[in-house]
């Protein structure tokens, strides 16, 4: 097995990696869920990738791959298979999140006024 692949596939018995790993991907499955499935209020993949693709302008791999990443990369987070894989991913998909959508509105939420980041 090569270097790389022992390096993805290495474990850690350490109890403090388990707690944020099994939170952030219990905070990220239901938004890969709503993409991926149309749970919990979401529209689903034919309705995300028409949204991904049409109006948002991204290329129909890079919304597909954002779609998978985050449901399947928080499995990968919750179950431990591949998690500096997943957790790679996510970090991918919450920078580009970050730059294309939030950004135009700035770093602080603006709860009570009329900007479009509320």
């Amino acid at each position: 097995m090569t270097t790389f692949m022992k390096y993805l596939f290495q474990t850690n018995d350490n109890f403090s990696y388990w707690i944020p790993r099994i939170i952030l991907g219990l905070v990220i499955l239901p938004h890969g869920a709503q993409k991926l499935l149309g749970w919990f209020g979401g529209f689903g993949f034919t309705n995300t990738m028409t949204y991904f693709t049409q109006t948002a302008g991204l290329p129909w791999i890079i919304a597909f791959l954002v779609i998978m990443g985050e449901s399947f990369g928080a499995l990968g987070l919750i179950f431990g298979f591949l998690t500096r894989l997943s957790a790679f991913g996510m970090i991918c998909i919450m920078l580009g999140a970050i730059i294309m959508v939030h950004s135009p509105n700035g770093f602080f939420m603006n709860w009570f006024g009329k900007q479009a980041g509320e």
